[in-house]
């Protein structure tokens, strides 16, 4: 039998070649075409732009957890995510930890980008090292006494050079905290209330409670946590299109202490 050696080493190198291409698709990382992708800016405390790499962004509540890093550009990518609404928490050593509420991914084979860049600020040393609750009769503008909260926080001394300022968060769970207070949001920060004796005061009647989003029933159970804050960050809802403040809290909270709904 006669052999066709030029046919035999065409027949060899096609067969090479696409060998060669095998191995180089295998090899290479996808493109995500699902997902949710992002970008994050970060500043310290005197709002000097930092490094943006290294911000882990993880979907709350997944199981297994998702999760992605962002690149030096600030930029992520977490893919397949199931269709669905999330929160978003985007952490890394040395600053505050950021939370995104009311993700929408509607549609699983398509990438959900979200509208805005993120800031994440250096973690301020202001610490609050103590809350108290105590139930008060407290005159309002309108008029007479009205049942209601006073709240008074400590920090760690001695004073920081920046912002002496607090938030408090509320919750219907011992284990509230910025993450879980999801029926409770930030109130307001103590700002120049901070004294010599390194502590603010705040007195909340339930109007004051309602007006900031807390509303369980009169005389039920409830629970608050300090935390000391630095500067704010500005991002808009993505429900509402309404701008709001996220305090970049310091990441050691006030023991949580319980008190009655007024």
């Amino acid at each position: 039998m006669k052999i066709n050696l030029r046919y035999c080493w065409l027949l060899g190198l096609c067969w090479a070649l696409a060998l060669l291409s095998g191995c180089g698709k295998k090899n290479q990382d996808p493109t995500p075409t699902t997902g949710i992708a992002g970008t994050v800016t970060v500043i310290d405390q005197n709002r000097k732009a930092q490094p943006r790499e290294g911000v882990t962004v993880t979907v709350l509540n997944t199981n297994p957890v998702l999760t992605a890093i962002t690149n030096d550009a600030g930029e992520f990518i977490i893919s397949a995510v199931p269709a669905g609404t999330y929160s978003l928490v985007f952490t890394k050593s040395g600053l505050s930890t950021f939370l995104l509420r009311s993700v929408a991914h509607p549609q699983v084979e398509v990438i959900t980008r979200l509208p805005e860049t993120y800031s994440l600020v250096q973690e301020p040393t202001i610490r609050a090292t103590g809350l108290q609750a105590t139930s008060i009769m407290a005159t309002t503008g309108g008029g007479g006494a009205v049942p209601a909260i006073n709240f008074r926080t400590t920090l760690t001394t001695p004073l920081p050079d920046i912002n002496h300022d607090y938030v408090l968060y509320f919750g219907t769970t011992p284990d509230v905290s910025y993450l879980t207070a999801t029926s409770a949001l930030h109130i307001f920060t103590g700002g120049s209330q901070a004294t010599a004796v390194s502590a603010s005061t705040w007195t909340m009647s339930r109007a004051d409670l309602l007006a900031r989003g807390f509303s369980p029933a009169s005389g039920t159970t409830a629970y608050a946590v300090a935390y000391g804050t630095g500067q704010g960050s500005f991002y808009n809802d993505l429900v509402t299109g309404l701008q709001l403040t996220w305090f970049n809290p310091n990441l050691t909270p006030s023991p949580v202490v319980s008190f009655t709904m007024p």
